[in-house]
């Protein structure tokens, strides 16, 4: 079927791009990482949509056409919203994002999503994330989600949460100096408003299950606590710091990807003395974890990408994998965790919610 011809006066440069001149007159369109120059019968066409917004009157040269369609299925153009016109709104008015502190969000995420992406930042109003653990960078990423547009973003009442903020969890962006002596959840709730004062709090409803548990923890994993999170089908990623390293992942669907358990025996198989250690790391130390705060604030970043990748439907690629970054080069690194033969992750039934 050929593609519907669209006269040049129903073009607008995408809101994401930038249109830059070079010397020899021809036009270079930038787009995210991807540019194309612009030579030609068409760069007149288009310097008309990029400089007024909307062109003049359409060129009859198939040539011209032919141009401009190209450059409107590459993604550096957009049709203008005909029904938008119509209601005698703005062109772009597809941008209008759910509250205007998200105006930088969505034409960035047209670079990637083209006219989705609005669809996609308007999901993300609908969705919840419960944060669990006192880990330094777990408030951080609950505020990082929270101002990317996620509705709801709950730090778990825990005995840990409920324990008294110490200076050395303070980090810019979550918790802060002036938290010292609050309860860790109630401190964390409100680094999550200062970001978005719009953020629905509380837990979801019991019969509702979040949509993924952000695993704050700088230690192993209880056993019984993240098959807890296998059996009720909870999607859970987990973040761990170190004084020198931080790991972002696997991000675990139940029933669908490799578990935390896979990890473990995957380390099993290399180290006999695995299970061991990880029942002695698992007893946080006695003056809190260390991590360097640039660490700390990368990571967290890290995770609040994988997270929002993954509620936006994309395949994240910490899925069956582990983000690490090791200083002191800073790299990251992807290290896979494929389901082990030994586990039954993938076999056993889940359920919808866990209570308490």
């Amino acid at each position: 079927m050929a593609t519907r011809r669209l006269p040049l006066p129903d073009r607008i440069l995408h809101p994401a791009a930038r249109a830059l001149w070079r010397p020899d007159s021809t036009l270079q369109l930038e787009l995210g990482d991807r540019a194309v120059i612009v030579q030609g019968p068409g760069v007149e066409a288009v310097r008309g949509i990029v400089g007024r917004r909307v062109a003049g009157e359409p060129a009859p040269d198939d040539s011209v056409q032919d141009a401009v369609q190209e450059l409107t299925e590459a993604g550096y153009l957009w049709p203008v919203d005909e029904r938008a016109v119509a209601r005698d709104e703005a062109p772009d008015s597809r941008l209008a994002p759910p509250t205007p502190r998200l105006a930088g969000e969505l034409r960035a995420m047209t670079a990637r999503h083209g006219e989705r992406a609005a669809e996609l930042l308007h999901a993300r109003r609908h969705v919840s994330v419960l944060i669990q653990g006192d880990g330094r960078a777990g408030p951080l990423v609950a505020a990082l989600l929270a101002a990317a547009g996620v509705g709801r973003v709950c730090v778990q009442e825990t005995t840990r949460t409920a324990r008294p903020v110490r200076m050395h969890q303070a980090l810019p962006g979550g918790i802060g100096p002036a938290d010292e002596g609050r309860p860790f959840g109630a401190a964390a709730s409100a680094a999550v408003h200062r970001a978005a004062p719009e953020t629905d709090l509380r837990r979801p409803p019991s019969h509702e299950a979040p949509d993924l548990v952000l695993l704050a923890y700088d230690e192993p994993i209880d056993p019984d606590h993240r098959a807890a999170l296998h059996t009720y089908g909870h999607a859970h990623l987990p973040l761990r710091l170190a004084a020198d390293h931080g790991v972002v992942g696997p991000l675990v669907v139940p029933g669908l990807t490799s578990c935390l358990r896979c990890a473990d025996l995957h380390r099993l198989d290399r180290d006999p003395a695995w299970t061991a250690l990880a029942v002695q790391l698992s007893t946080p130390p006695a003056t809190g974890s260390a991590s360097p705060v640039t660490l700390a604030a990368t990571l967290a970043a890290v995770a609040a990408g994988q997270a929002l990748a993954y509620l936006d439907g994309e395949q994240p690629a910490a899925i069956e994998g582990t983000l690490e970054q090791h200083l002191p080069d800073w790299r990251l690194r992807r290290r896979s965790w494929p389901v082990h033969p030994e586990c039954d992750c993938c076999r056993g039934p889940v359920f919808g919610r866990m209570d308490g």
